[in-house]
Order: structure tokens, then C-alpha cells, then sequence
């Protein structure tokens, strides 16, 4: 059977990728930190839950030790969502969305590229439209995720001599429990500001708010993701990048084509 290692399994994105690849047949290192989570991956069939903190490099570094010799793949989906004004930012709260979402996937990768590399396997990214397109308010989010495109692009053209496909996925909103809960995140951030920002960017923060209302109203199923990952790592040409919806391929041809100062008003416009 072929196998996977796939980050932050516990829920969302991740845990929908573990039932997809599981059930199409592969065994799938399913990583997760939480006890309840680990458990719940446990009675998954074909699955294999591997305690991570994505954060602790001695963890990474062991991470070979709980997976088969030759690993046919990995699946680099751990991330967190940092939101809020650039200015509102608290410093250790951007350093953590670039360790978690960027940092840590590049070690998860240094840590099993020698395994897929004898396995001729395959390397995918858990990017995002956001990772194209930046918002107001996404910043921080959107900067990991322009790193990842960055450095996913290095490491495939890296990888050429031994043939080892890196593919970026990129999905726009996708309906899991991580999306149910943004209005949440975004109070909390909001409620975490200082007085002085929510007074300044109080208009932004309600159009922002509103938006990411009509964004979970809209937001795809996950078998849209599974299924570019399934392709991603079982086609004898997997792409490049998959752009999921009709929706993220226009937002991103406007954007290619559109004058930066008429994105920027548009892009103001909808988030006040």
C-alpha cells in the first residue's frame, strides 16, 4: 500500500485529506496534537496517528522514526490564521503565523525529503488563494502563504534531477469546522486590539466582519481539495498548482490584469 504523511490531521482540511487518502487505499501517517484528536485518527482505517507539535523541531526531527522506510508522500497542511490590521499585529503573533505555516512546513519536509526522495514520492503544500491575493486584514495569513508558493516553486525546480513533484494546492473558503468558526476568531482579535486600533480601523473591522459572513455562505465543500490531492498524488502528471473554483481563477485573472490602484480601491471598498 502507498503511504502519506499528513500534517495537522486533527481536523479541517487535514482530517478530510486523511479520510480520502485512507479510503482510496493508502496508509496515512496522520499527524495531530491534541490527545482527543490522536485518538479519534487511531480508529481510522488505514490510518496511523503520529503525536506533532508542528512547532518542535526535536519532534520533526524524529519524525522518520514513526514512518515507513520510503514514504510515497507528504502532505504539508499544518497552519494557523493570524488576521487583523498590520499595525494591530502583536510581533509574537505574526512570528508564530510564519513558524507554523512556513518555518515548520520546510522542516517537516527537510526532515522526510531523504526517505521520499528514495521513494520516488511527492511533495504537496497546503496553499491558498490568499497566497495570491492579499486582503485587508490577511496580511500575516497572506504572507505565510506567499512564502510557501515562493518556496514550494524553489523546491520543485530543486527537486527536477530526481524527479520528485511538489504541487501547491490552492483553495479559496472551504466549509470545515475551522471556517464555521471564523466570526469568533475575528472577535477575539478584535477584542485583543488596543483601544486606539479598534477606534482607528473600526470601520475596516466591521466590513471585514460582514465579508467573512458572506464568505462561509459561499465557502466549497472539502472534497474539492481532497480531490486535487488525491490527483496531486496519484497522477503521472500532477499539476503545478490546482486553483479550486471558478471564483478563485477570476479573483486571480483580475488581479493579474487589473491596475494595482484600482485592485487596492476594490479591494477597500468591499472590506468597509
Amino acid at each position: 500500500m502507498p503511504s502519506v504523511l499528513v500534517t495537522g490531521a486533527g481536523r479541517g482540511i487535514g482530517l478530510a485529506v486523511t479520510h480520502r487518502m485512507s479510503e482510496a487505499g493508502w496508509t496515512v501517517y496522520a499527524t495531530a496534537r491534541s490527545e482527543s484528536a490522536l485518538a479519534r485518527l487511531d480508529q481510522l482505517h488505514h490510518v496511523h496517528a503520529v503525536p506533532l507539535d508542528i512547532t518542535d523541531r526535536t519532534a520533526i526531527a524524529a519524525l522518520p522514526r514513526h514512518l515507513p522506510a520510503r514514504p510515497d508522500a507528504v502532505v504539508n497542511n499544518a497552519g494557523i490564521i493570524v488576521s487583523g490590521p498590520v499595525e494591530g499585529l502583536a510581533i509574537e503573533d505574526l512570528s508564530r503565523q510564519l513558524d507554523v505555516n512556513v518555518v515548520s512546513q520546510i522542516a517537516v519536509t527537510q526532515a522526510v525529503l531523504p526517505a521520499i526522495r528514495a521513494a520516488h514520492g511527492r511533495i504537496v503544500f497546503m496553499s491558498s488563494v490568499s497566497g495570491l491575493i492579499t486582503t485587508p486584514g490577511t496580511g500575516a495569513y497572506s504572507a505565510s502563504k506567499y512564502a510557501i508558493e515562493s518556496l514550494g516553486d524553489a523546491l520543485r525546480i530543486e527537486l527536477r534531477p530526481w524527479k520528485i513533484p511538489v504541487s501547491l494546492i490552492e483553495p479559496g473558503p472551504i466549509r470545515t469546522d475551522m471556517w464555521e468558526g471564523m466570526l469568533d476568531d475575528h472577535d477575539a482579535m478584535t477584542a485583543k486590539l488596543s483601544q486606539e486600533n479598534k477606534e482607528l480601523y473600526a470601520a475596516h473591522l466591521a466590513g471585514s466582519r460582514t465579508l467573512l459572513g458572506r464568505m462561509q455562505k459561499i465557502a466549497a465543500p472539502p472534497k474539492r481539495v481532497t480531490k486535487a490531492v488525491h490527483h496531486a498524488l496519484t497522477s503521472p502528471r500532477p499539476k503545478r498548482r490546482y486553483v479550486l473554483d471558478t471564483a478563485s481563477r477570476v479573483q486571480k485573472l483580475a488581479v493579474a490584469v487589473t491596475p494595482t490602484a484600482i485592485t487596492d480601491k476594490l479591494l477597500a471598498a468591499v472590506t468597509t
